[in-house]
């Protein structure tokens, strides 16, 4: 089941007849933020500068994650995938960009302070020298950050039920959430996620020059890949679940 609707979505998006020019224009969208960040870290902009060059590419950032949140609200209502949605509306677009934005730095921040408490009851934190000490940290940050991409589309899912940033932080309708749909089809869906991302991004970053356009690029295909098949995991599992209980 995992592997046909897999497939399907890798290919969905190359039946709109103008997928190239989205696809690069997704990629640039997303490519000038993460320059912007790089240029104030390596400070080499003005420091006049640099508060108009984090605004101007974190709003870019939010009409990205608001393009794609459009996609996987689309495939949560079941809507037939015609044609990837245009660049148009970026003011609808940064405005939805901009809570799923709030939404996911709650989670990060949540994430950050349970796995700072955890390292600290390990006695792991801070992790000084100790190369193997080292090591362990880098996995459970590793294994935190899966968990918290595998959650979040639930979180996103019951935002968009109920329009509210603080709907996708209650615990009991999450709760809920995550037992109806968390199975093996969800589970696989999460690891191909993370798979393709860190591979494409290890393979691509290396390349001189051209590593970090096309790195930008083949990661905003993966996420309209994946916004588009948990939009669809989520919405036909979720009423299932919801027919299963009227039962």
């Amino acid at each position: 089941m995992f592997g046909v609707g897999f497939v399907e979505a890798m290919r969905a998006p190359f039946q709109d007849s103008d997928w190239l020019r989205k696809f690069v224009l997704g990629g640039l969208l997303s490519l000038v933020p993460n320059l912007a960040m790089a240029l104030l870290i390596a400070e080499q902009v003005p420091w006049v500068l640099g508060p108009v060059l984090f605004i101007f590419g974190l709003v870019l950032s939010w009409v990205v994650w608001g393009y794609l949140y459009r996609i996987f609200v689309d495939a949560l209502n079941g809507q037939a995938w015609h044609t990837l949605p245009e660049w148009v509306n970026w003011k609808v677009y940064s405005s939805a960009g901009l809570r799923v934005f709030l939404i996911v730095l709650g989670y990060i921040l949540l994430t950050g302070v349970g796995l700072t408490g955890l390292l600290s009851i390990l006695g792991m934190f801070p992790s000084g020298k100790n190369p193997e000490q080292l090591s362990a940290v880098v996995l459970l940050v590793m294994l935190a950050v899966m968990l918290l991409y595998g959650f979040l589309p639930i979180a996103f899912a019951r935002f968009a039920a109920e329009g509210r940033v603080w709907a996708a932080f209650d615990p009991w309708a999450l709760w809920a959430d995550i037992r109806a749909l968390v199975k093996g089809d969800y589970v696989q869906t999460c690891l191909a996620f993370y798979g393709l991302w860190l591979m494409g991004n290890l393979v691509l970053g290396w390349l001189p020059y051209v590593g970090l356009p096309l790195v930008s690029t083949y990661s905003f295909y993966v996420m309209v890949v994946f916004a588009r098949l948990f939009g669809r995991m989520i919405g036909v599992e979720g009423q299932k679940a919801l027919s299963s209980e009227d039962r």
